[in-house]
């Protein structure tokens, strides 16, 4: 009875302690991490990598976020980031006419990147043969997010490390992925997602690849965005396809609500702001009468997703 009791207070007294002592080694091991990974980005050529040897260059300039004015938007983002812009590998280095480029993306890196969106377009083709085209529509689109998710994650994660060079791609990534989930609202409305064998399939594929991509962007972000425009692409022509096999019927029905809402509504903050290669100052202002109009519109926001990640893939930058 009391060497019982001795023992239990003994033990509880020790209990405190040993808590104590876990807690200061975890500190110390998450140190020790976070040392590693700042050494680790410091020695490797990653985007948002600052060249700490260099000589301090000024910040380029505060973008002047107007939503009520498009065109000034447009404009500011244009001269700010896209013709001033910097590229992998040069920290916050401004692009010179002479060097405006990165080395092209090596042959290796393409033949995989190739490879696995052949992989990936012969098995949804063979999968979604007889099933519903908005069905099929549905689990693209439902994917086609998950890598603006890892890219904003990881870009993120530099940020939080203190490198902030690439901070602005952020709001690109994020522009693009409203985007997406537009089109995957579109889809909901039509019926994409009433079956539940389509929504599993989505899911898990969607949680399955945000994993993949975040890795592939942290250890090659060209070639992540690379697959990305070949994606993209295919998710061009998909949409081309459909619309040219039916468009008699598709401009007799009416287009959903949320799409009115988006194409047409007031607040085209985001919409604009994934528009990022076009050679024209003037916006895109879609009219959505009917379902072809939809189609036809997310047609061309998957072309301009494709020609946004290939100018990251040769240019280095939106």
């Amino acid at each position: 009875g009391p060497m019982e009791v001795r023992n239990r207070n003994s033990a509880a007294g020790q209990g405190p302690s040993d808590m104590m002592k876990l807690l200061v080694l975890s500190l110390m091991l998450v140190a020790l991490s976070d040392a590693f990974i700042a050494h680790r980005l410091t020695s490797m050529n990653r985007p948002l990598q600052r060249c700490f040897s260099c000589p301090h260059k000024p910040r380029m300039p505060a973008l002047k976020c107007n939503p009520e004015n498009s065109p000034a938007l447009s404009e500011n983002f244009d001269s700010t980031f896209r013709k001033e812009g910097t590229r992998w590998g040069s920290k916050a280095d401004a692009i010179s006419a002479a060097d405006d480029a990165p080395a092209p993306l090596d042959v290796v890196t393409k033949s995989i990147a190739q490879a696995l969106v052949t992989v990936l377009k012969g098995t949804l083709d063979w999968y979604y043969s007889n099933k519903s085209d908005f069905a099929r529509f549905f689990v693209l689109e439902t994917v086609a997010r998950v890598p603006y998710f890892a890219y904003m994650s990881v870009l993120h994660l530099y940020e939080s490390l203190g490198y902030h060079d690439r901070a602005h791609w952020i709001k690109i990534h994020y522009a693009e992925a409203d985007n997406e989930l537009h089109h995957l609202l579109i889809m909901e409305a039509l019926g994409g997602n009433k079956e539940f064998s389509d929504r599993w399939l989505a899911q898990h594929a969607a949680f399955a690849y945000y994993w993949f991509c975040v890795a592939f962007y942290i250890i090659h972000p060209r070639g992540a965005y690379y697959v990305m425009s070949l994606i993209e692409d295919h998710a061009f022509h998909t949409y081309a396809k459909y619309i040219e096999a039916n468009k008699g019927w598709l401009s007799t029905q009416p287009s959903p609500a949320i799409a009115r809402q988006y194409y047409e509504g007031g607040d085209l903050y985001l919409f604009d702001a994934f528009h990022t290669t076009r050679a024209e100052e003037q916006e895109r202002r879609p009219s959505v009468s009917s379902l072809l109009d939809t189609f036809q519109c997310i047609r061309d926001d998957e072309r301009q997703h494709q020609r946004t990640m290939l100018s990251l893939v040769e240019r280095g930058r939106p």
